[in-house]
């Protein structure tokens, strides 16, 4: 007879064990499958309930943030995973007080870019809307480093909580704003009033405090990983983003509305994946020793895809039946299934760029990272200017070709720069 588990004996089970790259994935699928729903949810009422304008500014708002968000994804957390450890306490120390001067400089900076995209949208509620979002900033210092010492131990159920707890908890209130008659700002203020919740979830796993240091010198470890980092993560963000401003620039924001709503209904899953993906991946080749990077890299992307490649073809084949079902015949009639097919597609060589990225960012060599990353995202420019002239169908085309022929130099320029030769890691 079969072992089985009951859901109680498999999440006692997931939190006995010692952490692995497919206890990670479990506990991250886990996390994504919890947030699907709750984001499917909220679509199901908001589509019902909001114009595609009203998708179209939040795309804009939210599309800001991520951008300016980016810098502090990157900015100290992977260097801190990758330290040493007779360096990490000091590291610890020096970018804790770093990152509360990054994030009240980041603020400031979301505002001054909130203002100028106002202007040249000629739309002046995006303004305020920017600006009060970055007031989640604040949320961010008191548990980043907390954060990166969950990540460094390989507790991805501590991230798991923080995430299933944000994704419900926005899904709840986007609800709950959209029958109110909030609109756009229904999509938007969710995500400012659950960032308490991340740090509340980090400061509880980890009882570590900081001990200021006594000198302002920067050490080297932090500024020679962080500042590729950062910008591999900005430029990752710019391109998974760059089509909203382009759509909601050269055409209207209604017609960015409907595009919006097509990209997460179709690619919101398959990006849920893959974000549960490089999350587990990334530490578990810290972990490994230089000689197996290379191997470890190419079973686990194996592995994701016997997975991952299934679900986005079954995505895409009932797509027609699915989408008039669940979010309303309006979308159908506005062209939102095309886009959302050939957006969903775009996932597959997506799994490739995500795992040379973690691949090259766990060997310490995230240089190498940023310019697939700059790469990449020339190519996805050049295919969305390419089809911009047949409008959001002929832009999500130019992101499946563009990423398409991405991921070819991408797996070619990792896969030779994986080898046991690749450089140890770089220490303070």
């Amino acid at each position: 007879m079969p072992n089985t588990l009951k859901p109680k004996a498999l999440l006692n089970r997931l939190r006995t064990e010692k952490p692995s790259f497919g206890r990670n994935m479990l506990w991250m699928a886990l996390t994504q499958g919890v947030h699907r729903i709750a984001r499917l949810g909220a679509t199901l009422i908001a589509a019902r309930l909001l114009m595609p304008e009203a998708f179209g500014i939040a795309a804009i708002v939210l599309t800001v943030h991520e951008l300016v968000n980016a810098i502090t994804h990157s900015a100290f957390v992977p260097a801190l995973v990758q330290a040493r450890d007779d360096a990490f306490d000091m590291l610890c120390n020096h970018a804790h007080r770093l990152n509360w001067l990054l994030c009240i400089a980041l603020m400031g900076l979301q505002c001054a870019i909130g203002y100028g995209v106002s202007l040249a949208y000629n739309d002046p509620v995006l303004f305020p809307a920017i600006a009060v979002l970055s007031l989640s900033f604040l949320c961010l210092p008191p548990a980043t480093i907390h954060a990166a010492r969950v990540l460094r131990e390989n507790r991805l159920n501590v991230v798991a909580r923080a995430e299933m707890g944000q994704s419900l908890g926005e899904a709840v209130l986007i609800i709950v704003f959209a029958v109110a008659g909030f609109g756009f700002w229904a999509l938007v203020l969710p995500k400012l009033l659950t960032a308490p919740y991340w740090t509340y979830v980090y400061r509880k796993a980890t009882s570590w405090t900081p001990t200021p240091p006594n000198h302002w010198r920067i050490p080297p470890a932090l500024t020679r990983f962080s500042g590729p980092m950062i910008g591999n993560e900005v430029v990752f963000a710019f391109r998974n983003h760059m089509d909203y401003l382009l759509i909601g620039f050269f055409l209207s924001l209604d017609v960015l509305g409907v595009y919006y709503f097509a990209f997460n209904a179709g690619l919101g899953l398959s990006l849920g994946l893959l974000r549960a993906y490089s999350t587990a991946l990334f530490p578990h080749l810290c972990a490994t020793s230089e000689a197996q990077k290379g191997d470890n890299m190419l079973r686990g992307m194996r592995l994701f895809a016997r997975f991952a490649v299934p679900v986005i073809l079954a995505q895409c084949l009932l797509a027609p039946w699915y989408v008039p079902i669940l979010f309303g015949e309006r979308w159908v009639e506005l062209g939102a299934l095309p886009i959302l097919i050939l957006i969903c597609l775009s996932a597959l060589p997506r799994i490739v760029l995500d795992t040379c990225s973690q691949g090259l960012r766990a060997a310490g060599v995230p240089g190498i990272d940023l310019k697939l990353q700059l790469l990449t995202t020339v190519l996805f420019g050049v295919g969305m200017m390419a089809g911009l002239p047949w409008g959001i169908q002929g832009v999500a085309t130019g992101i499946l070709i563009g990423t398409t022929l991405a991921a070819l130099p991408a797996y070619a320029l990792t896969h030779r720069r994986l080898a046991p030769t690749t450089p140890e890691v770089l220490s303070p």
